[in-house]
Order: C-alpha cells, then sequence, then structure tokens
C-alpha cells in the first residue's frame, strides 16, 4: 500500500496543535478504526529517531502529548494519541490511543443531575467537561444527533401491574454525573451508546493547514448496506474466512427479564420453530422497564441466535469491487464465496473494525453476520 505517511504533532489542550515531523518513520504500523470504540495506532521507530528534539529542546514523542496521523494520498486515514513508549530491544514501540479513549479512566469534577434528557446529550456534555479542564481540550467536535430516548425521571418509587398480571416494583431517579460516583467518563460514554443506542466514530481531516477532529453521532447506528460494493472470495478477499455455525448462540427462545425483582420483574418471551431442537437463553437488562421494550429485546434475542453460517473476520485487498477508503465501520457488505466452496455462500456483514497494515498490504476486517448486530 504506496503513498503512505506518518505525521507527528504536538497537542496544546487548547484545541490547536503544532506539527512536530511531517514524514515519522514508523514500521510495522497498524492502524486501527473501531465502531464506538477508541482504535489506535501502533508501530516501532529507531531509538536515535525516538530521542529526537523540537526546536524548543523538548522531545518529539511524548505520551499524552504526541498525536501521530495516518495519511494516504492526502486524506488522514487514522490518528490517535500516543500513550506509551516502550523499548522493544533494538527498536522502540509506539502504542497510540484513539482520541475517543481520551475520556477512558478520566472522573467528572462537577455536579449534574437531570431529568427527561436525551442521552445523546448528556455524551456532549461527558466531552465539553473535559475539554473546558485546563489543557483537556483536544479540538473534538461531536455532532448534534438528537434520539428519541429520555432518560432521568423524578425520583421515586414505582409500583404497576402489567397486562398480563404481573406485579413490577423499581425505583427510579434522575440522570447524574458527579465527583463523587462518576470517576470514568469514557465509561460512562459507553454506557449511554450502548443503552439509548448509538453509535460513535472519530475522524479526521485536512481543513485548511490545519486538521479537523469530528466525532460522529448515529441513532440508533452509523454506516449504511453498500449495494454497490462487495466482498468475492478469491477476488478481494484473499484469505479463505473460517465459517462458523456456533451451537452455543444457538437458541429458539429467548426470556427477557428487565427492571424489578423475583415474580414482580418485567418479562418478554419470544420463540421460533426452526427445525432444530428447543433451546432457551435468558437475558437480563434493568434498564427495560416495560414489557413492550423486553418483547422487542426478546425478538432481536431470537433473530441474532439461529444458529446460521457466520464469518467474523475478512483479510481484504484493494480491488474496484471494494476499494480501501471506499468502505468504513459501520457499513453493511455483502460477501460471496464460489460455488462449490462452501456452497456458494452469500451473506451480509457489517464491519465493526478495520485494522490497516500497510507494510503488509493488508487489511484485516471485523465483521458479524447483520441479524447478530442490528
Amino acid at each position: 500500500m504506496s503513498g503512505w505517511r506518518y505525521i507527528a504533532t504536538r497537542l496544546n489542550g487548547d484545541g490547536t496543535e503544532v506539527f512536530l515531523s511531517w514524514d515519522v518513520p514508523l514500521q510495522g504500523a497498524a492502524i486501527v478504526d473501531d465502531l464506538s470504540g477508541p482504535g489506535g495506532i501502533a508501530g516501532n521507530i529507531s531509538p536515535e529517531i525516538a530521542r529526537l528534539q523540537t526546536v524548543d529542546g523538548d522531545p518529539v514523542f511524548l505520551p499524552w502529548s504526541t498525536a501521530i496521523y495516518a495519511e494516504k494520498d492526502g486524506h488522514i486515514r487514522g490518528g490517535a494519541i500516543l500513550a506509551d513508549l516502550s523499548e522493544d530491544g533494538p527498536r522502540l514501540s509506539l502504542d497510540c490511543v484513539g482520541f475517543s479513549g481520551y475520556l477512558q479512566g478520566q472522573p467528572y469534577t462537577g455536579d449534574l443531575s437531570k431529568v427527561g434528557v436525551d442521552p445523546l446529550a448528556m455524551a456532549r456534555e461527558l466531552w465539553a467537561h473535559k475539554q473546558k479542564a485546563r489543557g483537556g481540550n483536544l479540538g473534538m467536535v461531536l455532532d448534534s444527533t438528537a434520539s428519541t430516548v429520555r432518560i432521568g425521571t423524578a425520583e421515586k418509587s414505582t409500583e404497576f401491574t402489567t397486562g398480563t398480571g404481573e406485579d413490577v416494583a423499581f425505583d427510579s431517579g434522575p440522570y447524574v454525573l458527579n465527583w463523587w460516583s462518576t470517576h470514568d467518563m469514557g465509561g460512562e460514554f459507553d454506557s449511554l451508546a450502548a443503552s439509548t443506542p448509538f453509535d460513535y466514530q472519530v475522524v479526521h481531516a485536512w481543513s485548511g493547514e490545519t486538521i479537523s477532529h469530528r466525532m460522529k453521532l448515529g441513532y440508533p447506528t452509523l454506516g449504511r448496506r453498500r449495494d454497490d460494493l462487495r466482498f468475492m472470495v478469491g477476488e478481494n478477499v484473499f484469505v479463505v474466512p473460517k465459517i462458523e455455525y456456533s451451537g452455543d448462540a444457538y437458541a429458539s427462545e429467548a426470556i427477557v427479564l428487565g427492571a424489578g425483582e423475583g415474580r414482580k420483574m418485567i418479562r418478554g418471551t419470544e420463540s421460533t420453530v426452526s427445525g432444530r431442537l428447543h433451546r432457551a437463553v435468558v437475558v437480563e437488562d434493568k434498564s427495560l422497564t416495560t414489557k413492550q421494550a423486553a418483547q422487542k429485546v426478546a425478538a432481536s434475542e431470537v433473530k441474532a441466535r439461529l444458529g446460521d453460517a457466520d464469518i467474523d473476520e475478512l483479510v481484504v485487498r484493494e480491488h474496484p469491487h471494494a476499494a480501501l477508503g471506499s468502505f468504513s465501520v459501520g457499513d453493511e457488505i455483502r460477501i460471496d464465496t464460489r460455488d462449490g466452496w462452501s456452497s456458494g455462500l452469500s451473506l451480509w456483514v457489517r464491519i465493526l473494525s478495520m485494522k490497516t497494515e500497510p507494510d503488509l498490504n493488508k487489511c484485516t476486517l471485523t465483521v458479524a453476520r447483520v441479524e447478530k448486530v442490528t
């Protein structure tokens, strides 16, 4: 994969950055782009390069100060913050975490309580709080995406009887962020993403002579079905993928248990006749406070657990049918196998993660059958 270069900058913490090197000699680079995860960049450099200094005498490579960007053909394909620099024999290893990982392990230092608020507004509040801290501004801009979900209620104890005669009891209250209990804003952000749900992805792009940082927020998902692209084994998929038929994951009935305790728990069930033996799975989710919500989750669980053929990894190469850079995490793409191999299997998969290794001229995709992740 020609046309790659690696750029180093100094993050100033006020939303700006200074360019330190336009051509970092990163070897064995791996650029990872995760859907709703930090991703990152890893690689090696020689000790002599690692000890380079700026004109002010500061080291070029400084954890939680240096950013590394991977650029190909004028487009930034990944960006990350140097988190660890360690000696590995004759080389130094760089481990850089994607910009969304900046919130991980970071405490909320204020006191906030909200009723009937959009979870996406609270996700933006977490980033706004961190970037208001002295030296904490990455210049990250979050999308203004809104959802129909609302969290936080007036503090009260709730008791009711469902339409099937079940008694339900649970406590509810405002959505809170505070200094004495919110010690990991990254974990809280991911919790909001999972429960709403929404997807997120950080993208970096040239904006004149500077680099912009945007967090895309998609409710309920990012990406789209790509009818214009395809993966074909032996064409642009050059390692035969492993086909899984997981018996452990198979279930023909799902029982979903929500809020409440004992006989008063919210419950939803869904079953299907699959032509196989009956197997049931129990899923617990205390955030479900209505039978309708539990029933919806049960239906999705059964759909995802029918034990159909699945693929979790693809190794792809540059090809007009799906050129590298033409698809992104979150996209759904069809994969076809040739007749005579796995009975000419054809299925739609969703891209969950992309690992690009320019020196090896390959891109490894973590994928899942769409029915399992929608």
